[in-house]
């Protein structure tokens, strides 16, 4: 599943309902998540330290990403 796909999925899953904390995903959904993070959060999301500048990501308790404040949670098939 792509960035995108997974996006409007929680958009029509959860909508105006409640969204769990954690969500399971497979090893290339969490790789899509990531490489879309790296590829356009970058570009708008960045602390700039000198020269160097450090994209910000959000890491929840168990380690996992921060997507739309829901911690991915990478589960090997």
């Amino acid at each position: 599943m792509t960035f995108n796909e997974l996006r409007r999925k929680f958009n029509n899953e959860f909508a105006l309902g409640e969204w769990p904390t954690t969500y399971e995903l497979d090893a290339k959904t969490y790789a899509n998540v990531c490489q879309y993070i790296f590829d356009n959060k970058g570009e708008t999301s960045f602390i700039e330290i000198g020269k160097d500048k450090l994209i910000e990501i959000a890491i929840g308790p168990n380690n996992g990403i921060m997507f739309k404040n829901v911690e991915l949670i990478y589960k090997p098939v």
